[in-house]
């Protein structure tokens, strides 16, 4: 079995979840699978843009395809001919048996229908948001709040891409017919799956399947904390308004506490500084052990509905307790007062007292039992995911 896997980026040059995930995933699949290979983009100022590197990266072919303006027009980010194209010669050449999609953002969403239509090859798609309903993926509006779900005219008002209210009501409707050419859905979370299903997907097509993990490369540990311990907070990810970033920096305002935030900031640190904040840049997650080591626990203070964050499981995987907003798939992965604390979602209060509590009495943090047997190791998911391949080549 020969199969193409196919995700908006891919390591070395991109390294948020769903990157790491299908990384690994990849990895995993390559022990199983015949033959497995990578279309992704890049961006790269320094060629021609749809110039294509075929390349070896940790033993992976990959083909990427150069695409380095973000300045979209609307229907830009959707549908792109010179990708399509280079996509059919691609699959002309390395003639796979099924596609796995991750994400389309910065391809094109018509990879779908010259797949199922063009070369009647089936498909797997991992969701990893709400890209498929949502063009900024995160299903929240203009205003920062999280959106009911898509309407033309609500999409038309919130889309940060220049448009026309007949270009986005073309959009939805062409996106409504595309999602039939999807075989099976897998869904890390069952927040994403309802929504999914809710939306008129049907539900034997949504398949619930966590994230797997390279559980070899974190180190579990136990902290044994007394009553006079300084606890190291820490935050992890992409430094941004739906990350809560503004609820998390509040919060910690007169709190005797270490935070550090790991993760890019560039030119706008200056507005976020703050005395007791620590500020540690950039990581590459193969250093996800190190950066670990340094948390006593992690804070995920999402204000939209993150399907299943990976920091939460690496967290577990650590022994490393989580405080997290009390909405989507974060309040999947985390049980109150069990592995972590849940917070009222956006509010600076509620996420203020859940950090007192612990400095009040850091001993609180002994009673916890975080356990990395929630977490699930990349070979089980790997063998489940080949299993789906069989399934859907089979029909």
């Amino acid at each position: 079995m020969k199969v193409l896997k196919v995700i908006h980026g891919f390591p070395p040059d991109y390294m948020a979840g769903s990157e790491i995930y299908s990384y690994h995933l990849v990895k995993a699949l390559s022990k199983q699978v015949n033959k497995i290979y990578v279309f992704t983009g890049v961006e790269n100022e320094f060629a021609k843009e749809y110039e294509v590197y075929d390349e070896i990266y940790d033993g992976i072919e990959v083909h990427r395809i150069n695409k380095f303006r973000r300045d979209y027009a609307y229907k830009k980010k959707f549908y792109d001919e010179q990708i399509e194209i280079d996509f059919r010669k691609y699959l002309n050449r390395i003639k796979p048996d099924v596609l796995h999609f991750g994400h389309l953002s910065h391809l094109s969403t018509r990879l779908l229908s010259i797949t199922a239509k063009e070369y009647q090859l089936p498909i797997v798609f991992t969701l990893h948001d709400f890209w498929l309903f949502c063009v900024k993926g995160q299903l929240i509006n203009q205003n920062n709040d999280i959106c009911s779900g898509a309407s033309a005219e609500k999409c038309h008002r919130c889309s940060p891409y220049k448009t026309t209210l007949k270009e986005v009501q073309e959009h939805l409707i062409y996106m409504q017919e595309i999602l039939n050419f999807i075989n099976v859905f897998l869904v890390p979370s069952h927040t994403l799956r309802n929504y999914f299903i809710q939306h008129g997907i049907p539900e034997q097509k949504l398949i619930f399947s966590k994230y797997g993990f390279n559980t070899h490369k974190i180190t579990y540990r136990k902290q044994n904390y007394h009553t006079t311990s300084l606890i190291n907070f820490g935050f992890m990810g992409r430094i941004i308004p739906t990350k809560g970033i503004h609820v998390l920096i509040e919060a910690f305002k007169g709190i005797d506490a270490n935070l550090s935030i790991y993760g890019n900031i560039g030119s706008q640190k200056r507005f976020l500084e703050q005395d007791y904040i620590q500020f540690k840049g950039g990581y590459d997650n193969n250093n996800i052990n190190q950066i670990l080591n340094e948390i006593d626990v992690l804070i995920v203070p999402s204000i939209w509905l993150e399907n299943s964050p990976l920091v939460i499981q690496e967290a577990f995987l650590a022994g490393i307790p989580v405080i997290t907003s009390n909405i989507g798939g974060m309040k999947e992965l985390v049980t109150e007062s069990i592995n972590g604390f849940l917070f009222e979602m956006g509010n600076i209060q509620s996420l203020q007292e859940c950090i007192l509590k612990i400095t009040h009495n850091p001993t609180l943090l002994n009673e916890l039992n975080v356990s990395k047997k929630d977490v699930r190791c990349i070979e089980d998911d790997a063998n489940f995911v080949h299993d789906i391949y069989k399934k859907v080549c089979r029909k």
